[in-house]
């Protein structure tokens, strides 16, 4: 089987585990993984739409309809920046707080199911060989 088509595979599946959960809270799958994003990796530092684009691979266009869309919803706001009013950090609402254990928990048990008899080594292999998988990727869209 190609290299490609069983990444499509596994993405797809992991895909329509999520969708279920995420409907039941009302949001769609893309927009539910940038959720999760924003609410875990806003402890640690501001989040902005640039970061979202290159972590999920998104035009500007598409990730500003994402936003918007989580904006609409009450999940997130977006606060001009104290020392520069042109830069916006997303922030999460209480109410995006409120479904963050949901998103978690589906996160946690998709990564469970996929990793099953799997060893440390192993993984460390394949996230390896991804991230060089992705690294071809980039490389080919620069030219």
């Amino acid at each position: 089987m190609e290299t490609g088509k069983m990444i499509n595979r596994i993405s797809n599946r992991l895909r329509r585990r999520s969708r279920e959960v995420q409907e039941s809270i009302g949001i769609s799958g893309a927009q539910g993984n940038i959720l999760n994003y924003i609410l875990v990796e806003s402890v640690n530092h501001s989040v902005y739409q640039k970061e979202i684009e290159a972590e999920f691979g998104l035009r500007p266009s598409t990730a500003t309809e994402a936003l918007k869309a989580l904006e609409g919803q009450g999940l997130i706001c977006r606060e001009a920046e104290p020392h520069d009013a042109r830069y916006k950090k997303i922030v999460f609402t209480s109410k995006a707080q409120d479904i963050k254990a949901v998103l978690r928990k589906e996160i946690e048990e998709s990564e469970n199911l996929l990793l099953k008899g799997i060893t440390e080594e192993e993984k460390g292999e394949f996230l390896r060989i991804a991230e060089k998988m992705l690294e071809n990727l980039d490389t080919m869209q620069k030219k």
